[in-house]
């Protein structure tokens, strides 16, 4: 055999194993949604704690810009009681009585599972997958708080009677950037940017898994 031929076997081996490897795209992905189960577990398991620092972020934004409207936020849990200033036009219990709003977080922080499973899925050193668990935990930890403060506004703007629609009006937030502003945080936020960061905190990773999938 000549070295032509021969050079052009080996070639043809190396493409067939590539081929025979499969997609390491879905590879990675695969093990990613492995990882979910775990991710979920720790995230339900470890809820109170994870949302302590949103409780306070939050509670400091409510309370430091609107102290006329809102007086503390009470986490009982890993919910939240958001306690406010508006008075009630009903008496409880013979007592006149203030508003007070239930939240509960975690529906704005279930990326932390998802971000979990695609960091843990991901070839890298220990120190560096524990950068990016933190890192990422501060970005959902953001996304929770602008998810739970605008839940508030629009509880109050549109669900919480005519007194409380009069202190949102005091605020001078205007009901349609609280919409906007709550179903950003809803829909869009808990989903896309963790998924965002990791790719921004794994991208040349990402370019290199990219160009060598077998074509």
């Amino acid at each position: 055999m000549s070295e032509r031929e021969r050079e052009q076997a080996r070639t043809e081996e190396a493409g067939a194993e590539a081929t025979s490897s499969g997609n390491p795209i879905k590879e990675m992905f695969l093990l990613a949604a492995l990882y979910l189960p775990l991710g979920f577990f720790l995230w339900f398991f470890m809820a109170s704690g994870l949302m302590f620092p949103t409780s306070r972020l939050v509670e400091w934004l409510l309370t430091g810009f609107y102290p006329d409207v809102f007086e503390r936020v009470v986490q009982l849990g890993f919910r939240f009681e958001v306690q406010t200033a508006v008075i009630l036009p009903q008496q409880v219990e013979g007592r006149t009585a203030a508003l007070n709003l239930d939240i509960n977080p975690m529906i704005y922080a279930w990326g932390l599972a998802l971000l979990f499973g695609l960091v843990m899925a991901t070839p890298m050193r220990g120190l560096r997958r524990l950068l990016q668990l933190i890192v990422g935990f501060v970005i959902v930890t953001l996304v929770t708080s602008w998810g739970v403060f605008w839940e508030v506004w629009r509880d109050m703007a549109f669900l919480m009677g005519p007194e409380a629609a009069t202190a949102v009006q005091s605020s001078n937030l205007s009901a349609t950037a609280i919409a906007l502003c709550y179903q950003l945080g809803y829909l869009m936020f808990p989903g896309v940017i963790p998924i965002a960061a990791w790719i921004l905190m794994n991208r040349p990773f990402i370019e290199q898994l990219v160009q060598s999938r077998p074509r």
